[in-house]
């Protein structure tokens, strides 16, 4: 049996806990299991956001000279490779001298020195266009509830256009969706649209390009279902799901509704389960999860 160890100094006490739903402590941060890949490296990313100033190590099988493969975190000690083994090496320490202007050097040779410098500091990503989407509905079951509320978020660059409509319902609405969502009957008969027109205007909004959501799934399969009865072409663009990237990011979380996950990323952000102001909600989180960039450029 091949056994992966996992090694941790310096850490905090929530991250012991986590290590050990999946290995055993054999010894004081010393952390042995038997993991497939894909739970190893969630692991590792687990405790590299979790670490702190603390010093990790990873050790797992692989098919080299030695039989096995290294990662390390927060330590000098550095994984190379030489002819396919895996080596320590400890890097010596290196002084950084950066030559400054002389005193006597004119204005313009000093506004230089500083531009060549500050030429080398890393540009700010731009994301591509991309459209988030959110709706509210009577119920979870897109064969037997209906949709109330349909927003859009497009975003360029800085640049937002916002697409948001109520949908007419002749139905009697329940209670629980009024108190969750602030949506009352008589604001859907004043202000609702018919459906299949904002299906329509929703559609030209979001063009070809990606669409982006928090549990995705859940909107598509209403807004598809709809876009079927009403003889449209649904949506088969691009899709994120950001609630499959937060899982694969936040492994341990206790829950994974979006008010919570908003605080586990340090927003403090109350959720209002209004489609345009939760579709903003998720357009910020998208910026905080790691993996996001990625899957918009096709990278993952």
């Amino acid at each position: 049996m091949a056994m992966t160890v996992i090694t941790i100094s310096n850490a905090p006490m929530s991250l012991r806990g986590d290590l050990t739903k999946w290995m055993q402590e054999i010894a004081t941060g010393v952390y042995v299991g038997d993991l497939n890949s894909r739970v190893r490296e969630e692991l590792w990313e687990r405790v590299i956001q979790s670490v702190g100033r603390g010093q990790a190590t990873l050790t797992y099988p692989v098919r080299n000279e030695l039989g096995y493969q290294f990662k390390t975190h927060g330590t000098l000690q550095k994984n190379v490779s030489f002819d396919g083994i895996p080596l320590v090496m400890i890097p010596t320490e290196e002084k950084v001298i950066i030559d400054k202007p002389r005193r006597g050097f004119s204005k313009q040779a000093k506004f230089s020195q500083a531009r060549k410098y500050a030429s080398k500091r890393s540009k700010p990503v731009l994301y591509e266009p991309y459209v988030v989407i959110d709706i509210e509905t009577t119920g979870l079951d897109p064969l037997k509830n209906e949709i109330i509320e349909i927003a859009a978020l497009k975003v360029e660059g800085d640049k937002f256009r916002e697409f948001n409509s109520l949908i007419r319902y002749d139905k009697k609405l329940s209670d629980e969706v009024t108190e969750l969502t602030g949506i009352t009957k008589e604001l859907l008969a004043q202000e609702g649209q018919e459906l299949p027109k904002v299906l329509e205007e929703l559609v030209h909004f979001i063009g070809n390009l990606p669409v982006v959501g928090y549990n995705l799934h859940f909107d598509i399969n209403f807004l598809n279902h709809n876009l079927r009865n009403t003889n449209k072409e649904i949506i088969t663009n691009k899709k994120i799901d950001l609630l499959g990237l937060v899982k694969k990011e936040k492994m341990f979380l206790s829950s994974y509704k979006l008010e919570d996950v908003l605080m586990a990323y340090g927003l403090e952000e109350s959720v209002s389960h209004r489609a345009l102001e939760d579709a903003k909600l998720t357009n910020i989180l998208a910026s905080k999860v790691n993996e996001f960039a990625k899957m918009l450029k096709g990278k993952l």
